[in-house]
This record gives C-alpha cells, structure tokens and sequence, in this order.
C-alpha cells in the first residue's frame, strides 16, 4: 500500500472549470495516488457522480479501505454558505448554483466532507507542505488565468464574511474610477486581474504588436497566449520583455499593496504564471515593493514562488479536513484553531451584485 507508517487518510480534490484532481493523502502530507480527468461540465449531477467515481478509482489504486479515511476535502471556485458549505455559485462550472454538494457526497461516500473556496485551500497547502511551511503570517496570490488568492494570518485562515477573503484579482489600480464602461474587463473581472493575469498580458502585447511588427509573434497576434509572451521574452524579444516587465511591474503594485495592509511575513506567488514564471517575475516585482509598500513592512516580507505548484490545492484540501475536523488534533491542527461558521447568510444583496457582474461578463 505504502512505506510510510500512516494509517489514517484524506480524500483530497481540486476542482476547478478545467481539470479536476482528486488524491489520497496521508496524514503526514504524503499522496499516495491520485487521479485527474476533465471536468465535467454538464450541470451539478454529473460534477458530484465524476468526484465519487474519482475518490472511490484513487481508494482502489492505493489498496486503502475507505475505513482509514478521516474526511474529504474540496478546494472549488466558489461562493460557499458559511454554515453549511452549501455552493451558492460556482461560475467556472456551468449550473452550478444552490448546490448541496456536501450532503450530496456525504451520501455516496459515508464520510464527512469538507469545502474551502480554492484560494484558502491553496495557502493552506503551502502553509502545510510548501513553500510557507513555518510561517504564521502569509498570503498566496494565485496568477494563471485570473488571480486569487488567500491568508493566513497569526495562524488562522482569514475568510471573510462571504468566505471570499484573498479575491485580489479585484484590486482597482487605477486613477480613473469612473472611466470603465461594462464591456471593460477591468469591471468584470477585477482591475488587477484584467492587467496582471494571463489574458491580460496577451491582450497588451496584442496591441502592441500592431506598433511593432518586427516582433518574433507579429505573426500569431490572433492566436496568442501568456505562455508564447514569456517564451519570447526567454529568447530575447524586445517586445515581449517590456511587456513582461511591465507585467512584474503591475503584480508588484497589487502585492505592495497587500504588504502595507496585511504586514505578512511571506507572499507566495502560485498559479501557471506565478509559480512557473515566478523567478522571472519576483525581483523586479520584489523592486516596486520596496518602493511603494510601507518601508518597515515591505523589509519584512519575503516574496517566493509556489513550491508545490498544481498539487498546492490538494494539499490544501487534506488540510483543511484535519483543520476543521478537529481543532484539538496535536501540533498545527491545535495551532490552527477552526475559524467559526456560525454568522449570516451572504446577503440577498451580494447574489444579485454577482448576478450583475456574471451578466456583464457575457
């Protein structure tokens, strides 16, 4: 089954619009099987029968009876009831609205589940097993397609009211507060997000090849994506490189921010951009910090890329089951104390304001 001396398990998925992982995890943040597939997008029944399938493939792969289980946990995209981990919405994942995934699985499996919006389950990964491993005070900014993100902080995992605390993508980084009209993406997607993250760097070099068509991607300007600007900014583009300095430059104003506010110890930077592209981006991010966060603070803080990369939100997920399952577990799970869950309901008025931003969306 395995070498290691564990004999207590999670059942840990990532779920996301695009791909969902699924592992068994020991207690001693070890996976020892895993499984990944497609996600599903044909509505909120198709999406729970596909994560039990997956659970009940990886207990097969690993030989491990569902009795040496502890729980699962979920990292989703998603706005979660705060006393029942009810899915209120889920945009990446087409119908998912008013979802009782937690009972549902709880049902099929016979074993307690758990949820945490993806960006806390992401810190808690790093905190658990990577790169924030001895910290107490921490915030993960997640950059690939959006950014996201989470905390910790004096070691506890800040939530917020709508359990949507660490969504940085919405940052405003602007002067001009009135200037956006609703086909911005600024207004759809978060400010920040629609600057810093991977569309938003094509859709600056896009307008800039247009000035400069001795760029190397002159000619794939319809097709372009993040990946193809940093992989000429690696051979030498001129282009490419203002625009990925400029990149670094605008993540590092989002990140200042989060120092003077936060006064964290270390920011982790995840996500297919900020973990895999992290050492580019990091020093002349690190640089606008120093420069523009609070001098004491912005000394303080250290600023590294993911250690786990795309595993972080599995690891995340088995730990949010030790976390919340039981508080007066030894060591960290009795540092890391449950955050309550016992205050209201989002209110009637943050649905119908998400309901506004899905619409100008489309």
């Amino acid at each position: 089954m395995s070498d290691s001396d564990d004999t207590s398990f999670i059942l840990a998925a990532d779920m996301g619009g695009t791909k969902i992982a699924v592992a068994l995890i020991s207690t001693a943040g070890k996976i020892l099987a895993r499984q990944q597939e497609p996600t599903r997008q044909h509505g909120p029944q198709d999406g729970i029968s596909q994560l039990a399938q997956l659970f009940e493939r990886v207990l097969r792969q690993a030989d491990v009876d569902k009795g040496a289980v502890l729980g699962v946990g979920i990292g989703i995209p998603a706005v979660l009831e705060r006393e029942t981990d009810r899915v209120i919405w889920a945009p990446n994942l087409n119908g998912w609205r008013d979802v009782a995934l937690k009972p549902a699985l709880e049902s099929l499996l016979k074993l307690p589940v758990y949820l945490e919006y993806d960006g806390h389950a992401a810190v808690l990964g790093e905190w658990w097993q990577g790169a924030a491993r001895g910290f107490h005070s921490i915030v993960e900014i997640i950059i690939g397609t959006g950014i996201g993100g989470g905390m910790i902080l004096e070691d506890r995992v800040v939530r917020g009211i709508n359990r949507l605390a660490g969504a940085a993508g919405w940052f405003a980084l602007t002067t001009q507060p009135h200037a956006a009209d609703s086909d911005d993406p600024s207004r759809s997607l978060g400010h920040w997000e629609s600057l810093a993250a991977g569309p938003g760097i094509v859709r600056r070099m896009q307008a800039q090849l247009k000035l400069h068509p001795d760029s190397a991607l002159a000619d794939r300007a319809q097709t372009l994506t993040a990946k193809d600007v940093f992989d000429a900014d690696d051979a030498g583009d001129p282009l490419a490189r203002q625009i990925i300095d400029d990149s670094a430059d605008v993540i590092g104003l989002g990140i200042a921010n989060i120092v003077s506010l936060i006064n964290p110890e270390i920011v982790v930077l995840g996500g297919s951009i900020g973990a895999q592209r992290g050492k580019r981006l990091i020093p002349r991010a690190s640089a606008v910090v120093h420069s523009w966060a609070q001098p004491i603070s912005s000394q303080s803080v250290t600023i590294v890329p993911s250690s786990l990369g795309a595993d972080g939100g599995l690891w995340g997920a088995a730990y949010a089951v030790l976390q919340r399952r039981d508080a007066s577990a030894p060591t960290r799970q009795a540092i890391l104390s449950p955050t309550s869950l016992t205050s209201t309901n989002p209110t009637a008025m943050f649905a119908a304001s998400e309901e506004r931003r899905e619409a100008d969306a489309h």
